[in-house]
């Protein structure tokens, strides 16, 4: 089973052929949605996104490391970034066997009106 990294460009694909857009506007779509989280994370505030999961802003303090191939002992120094914590579902899928279906049976209870 070989295994392939889904780029920007195949999300936009992936997008394009579900619901009919040129590859072109959902290129733009996944863009504009990636600027709005990046916008939201560097104004150090949690980004959630209901039933995939939390992204959350971390500041790590400076700290004493060690250089692996020296063995020199070094300051690593203060920064940020960012953790993910995600949602029951997306676990519940992630571990299922059927995964997907778990999504995709709750839209067709959504859209039967139950």
């Amino acid at each position: 089973m070989g295994r392939s990294t889904l780029t920007k460009i195949k999300l936009a694909e992936k997008i394009s052929e579900e619901l009919g857009f040129s590859v072109r506007s959902s290129k733009r779509l996944v863009d504009a949605v990636f600027e709005h989280m990046i916008d939201v994370l560097t104004s150090e505030e949690p980004l959630k996104i209901v039933r995939f999961g939390t992204f959350y802003p971390l500041f790590k303090n400076a700290r004493k490391g060690i250089n692996p191939s020296t063995g020199e002992s070094i300051i690593i120094p203060a920064r940020k970034t960012v953790s993910f914590r995600p949602s029951p579902l997306l676990k519940k899928m992630v571990n299922a066997e059927k995964g997907p279906q778990i999504l995709s049976d709750r839209r067709s209870q959504q859209d039967s009106g139950s």
